[in-house]
């Protein structure tokens, strides 16, 4: 089931050996650890290629290779693990404040040699980390996740969220507390979810 999955994300998408190599590192090490850490269920496994892996990259569209990203919330390593894997000219810094997911993240990191990093905190109070872009995925509704990356995002850093089918309504409800540029490109991988490009923040609580 699995290899079938993998075999219709092969025919979709454009993938190196190098990288299609360190995919299946990610992934075998995913397959070990996703009982005992709560990390995957069961019923998203057989599509693990075509469901997860390829909503992640289609952010690769947006990040050069030496991209400088921190990845919110990693949890199972989607987006961090993907875009590691494919950008491997970068570095990817990882926040996630769960010990059985660090220590996930950081077993695929080294199976694959994947240029990245884990930090073991919360978001809301992550210390100083160098970054051009900002990616979550199933993390926090928008006015939440800005709240999260607005440190990087006040710097200049580009947001990119991939975000499920009540986009519109957290994009509304953003609006009333930020201001800020945003691009919305439809998610390739069905359904009504999209990515959201947010740049130029400004604004927020006070």
């Amino acid at each position: 089931m699995v290899n079938q999955d993998r075999a219709a994300f092969l025919a979709a998408e454009d993938v190196s050996r190098e990288t299609l190599e360190r995919l299946d590192r990610i992934i075998d090490t995913l397959d070990v650890w996703r009982k005992r850490s709560n990390l995957i269920g069961p019923r998203e496994w057989p599509a693990i290629w075509t469901r997860h892996v390829a909503d992640c990259f289609q952010l690769l569209d947006h990040l050069p290779n030496d991209a400088r990203v921190v990845d919110l919330g990693s949890g199972a390593g989607f987006p961090g693990l993907i875009i590691a894997a494919a950008r491997p000219g970068g570095h990817v810094t990882m926040i996630e404040s769960v010990g059985k997911k660090c220590a996930f993240l950081r077993a695929a990191i080294e199976a694959a040699g994947l240029s990245a990093t884990v930090r073991q905190e919360r978001v809301e109070s992550v210390g100083p980390v160098s970054a051009d872009y900002v990616t979550a995925r199933a993390f926090a509704p928008l006015p939440k996740l800005l709240d999260y990356a607005a440190p990087w995002l006040k710097q200049g850093a580009t947001g990119l969220f991939l975000k499920g089918e009540r986009w519109k309504e957290e994009l509304t409800e953003a609006s009333q507390t930020w201001n800020f540029a945003y691009e919305a490109i439809p998610s390739r991988v069905g359904g009504s979810g999209t990515i959201l490009i947010v740049r130029e923040l400004r604004g927020g609580r006070h």
